[in-house]
Order: structure tokens, then sequence, then C-alpha cells
């Protein structure tokens, strides 16, 4: 998905060339700066919550709208489509917050968390993501997640 040596990335097939993303340096850096990969599982939910996050303005939204705004500046070359950047470019545009879920997720015991537990996580998750506060809604599927192992 992203060449750092390059400085190119592709997410989705509805673009017929990598993007360049000289502009957006927090994919590469995230990229480079994952220790190991995550678990499949933990990655798979990392991605469904961030995506939902993305898609219902939550938590990152000023992030992401800047991060995708300079994605698009410097490819301004996009392919028309029924689909905008802000669709296709979706998970390049999550990408480091989301290794960074995939990592906190990894670390969760195999057991559920009390609430004391998932408050201590999602405060330690905030200073991960550079967020003064992390305060999921109740329907949002961190707590699933942290509820549930």
């Amino acid at each position: 998905m992203i060449c750092t040596r390059h400085q190119q990335a592709s997410s989705d097939p509805r673009h017929p060339a990598p993007l360049n993303i000289r502009a957006v340096p927090e994919l590469t850096q995230a990229h480079l700066s994952a220790r190991r990969p995550a678990t499949p599982t933990s990655l798979s939910w990392a991605s469904t919550i961030t995506t939902r996050w993305y898609d219902h303005h939550q938590h990152l939204h000023e992030r992401w709208h800047t991060r995708l705004h300079r994605l698009t500046a410097t490819n301004p070359r996009m392919p028309p489509g029924p689909a905008s950047p802000a669709l296709t470019c979706r998970e390049l545009i999550t990408y480091p917050e989301t290794l960074t879920l995939a990592a906190a997720l990894d670390r969760l015991p195999p057991h559920p968390l009390t609430r004391t537990q998932q408050t201590a996580f999602l405060h330690q998750l905030a200073d991960r993501l550079h967020l003064p506060r992390l305060a999921p809604a109740d329907h949002d599927l961190l707590w699933k997640r942290l509820s549930t192992r």
C-alpha cells in the first residue's frame, strides 16, 4: 500500500496510478515506525473503527480533513468519477490512526476489561493519538471491542 522509497501509495483500485504522498509525511512515518505488523484481527477491528469515525466525522475529523486536502492538492490529476477522494482515499487518510489503534488492541488482555481498565485504555489511546481525550459514544465499536474478548 505504501512505498516509502518513492513516497507513493495506493489504496483504491479506482486510482489508476499510485498517489504522491510527499505532502502527507505522517503516512510514511506511521509505516516506518510500526514496530511489528498488527495481527489481522486487530487490524480489521481498527480499520472498521477508524472508518466509522471518519464517516461520522468523529474524534479526528479536523486532522483527517487537513490530510485529505494536502493529499488532493498534491495529486490534482485524480480521476474524476462517482466516488470522491474523500471515499477513495479514506484508508490512506486514516492509516496512521488505524495502525496506532491496531497496536493498542493487540496489547489488550485476553479477557474483557473492567470499566476502570477501559477508562485507562482510552486515556492511553488518546495520548497515542495526540488527542486531549477520547470519549466514544456508547454505540461506538471500540466499546464493543473492549468489552468482548
